[in-house]
């Protein structure tokens, strides 16, 4: 969410000028898969962040749900996909791939930006894996435009009323009363990660708990009270009686001010793993993903998810690594 600036910053950029001991058992998994060494490609940065997403996978087991925002470049080396990374989730996004370029409102995508999404989000796609479309804009007419490229796509898209993912909104393709009980059948989704507009966490939940959307992403807390396994388990059924499923925000390339996990310390002191704020988001700052401190508060912190039942996890500012790879390529290589 908060990195697809990122990425249209890197797009743009070509054209014109968002540790612990690894177990013997995860250490094993990726010998097995032949995993490229990352001292050995140029791609290091973006192979640490395969790797984090990989342990995220080992650690949650195959019953959860894995799900990327943005980064979609994660699923190719050489130009060709990754078959090495492919099968670790089940699911991407991809912010603004037809309207909210460079975080204006109902501005629509370049194209230049478009076609280059799309070359990556295409063979993803045909590869089977399913794309949620996430574009910030309003108006019956991109509606039909996005149920038109949809159904040549295999996408699944919905308009959203404002950047912060806090508003109410109907879905595209309308609601059903199917069963879903994997995401290649999900025909809507609601993307809801600022539920501040809300009292307090049982009214999100009973808002949450009256909708008939297919799939959940949301932030499960509110105002650093998170939401029981019971509400959780309650959410999994739409108000019409179909099942759904209930996926919980996570990012895993930033840290935030927040969120639970976060030390007052750390506001006064920035601990080695944090490199800078995120101009554009406010108390969000890009980390040493890598880092094993950091790998360990991730760790500790989807404890508590798990805890509550999630189906699985949306992991956000996965496309961090722009930044490292930035950086090295102009002889800055950060330290470990």
């Amino acid at each position: 969410m908060k990195k697809y600036g990122l990425l249209l910053f890197l797009i743009l950029s070509i054209s014109c000028f968002s540790e612990n001991k690894k177990s013997q058992q995860l250490q094993n998994d990726i010998v097995k898969s032949k995993i490229i060494s990352e001292e050995n490609t140029n791609e290091i940065y973006k192979d640490r962040m395969k790797n984090f997403i990989r342990e995220i996978r080992n650690d949650a087991g195959k019953n959860k749900y894995i799900i990327t925002q943005n980064g979609n470049e994660l699923y190719f080396r050489d130009g060709k996909l990754d078959r090495n990374f492919f099968p670790v989730t089940d699911g991407t996004t991809q912010e603004s791939l037809y309207y909210g370029d460079v975080l204006k409102y109902n501005a629509v995508t370049k194209k230049e930006s478009k076609d280059y999404m799309l070359s990556l989000l295409n063979p993803v796609r045909k590869e089977g894996k399913p794309v949620f479309v996430i574009n910030y804009a309003k108006g019956n007419e991109k509606k039909d435009f996005l149920l038109k490229e949809d159904a040549k796509t295999g996408f699944v898209s919905e308009l959203l009323p404002e950047f912060e993912a806090k508003a109410i909104y109907n879905p595209i393709q309308g609601f059903n009363s199917e069963n879903i009980t994997n995401l290649k059948q999900v025909k809507n989704y609601l993307l809801l990660l600022n539920p501040e507009k809300f009292s307090d966490i049982n009214q999100y939940f009973e808002y949450l708990k009256n909708t008939d959307f297919d799939l959940l992403l949301i932030e499960p807390s509110h105002n650093g009270v998170f939401l029981t396994k019971s509400q959780v388990e309650q959410l999994k059924t739409k108000k019409n009686g179909g099942k759904r499923i209930v996926i919980s925000y996570l990012s895993i390339g930033e840290a935030e001010d927040y969120r639970g996990y976060w030390k007052k310390e750390w506001s006064k002191k920035w601990p080695k793993w944090i490199v800078k704020e995120n101009p554009d988001w406010k108390g969000n700052y890009i980390v040493k993903y890598w880092n094993s401190e950091w790998k360990n508060v991730i760790k500790e912190y989807r404890g508590k998810l798990e805890s509550i039942g999630v189906d699985g996890y949306l992991l956000d500012t996965v496309d961090s690594y722009y930044y490292f790879q930035e950086k090295m390529e102009n002889g800055n290589k950060i330290p470990d």
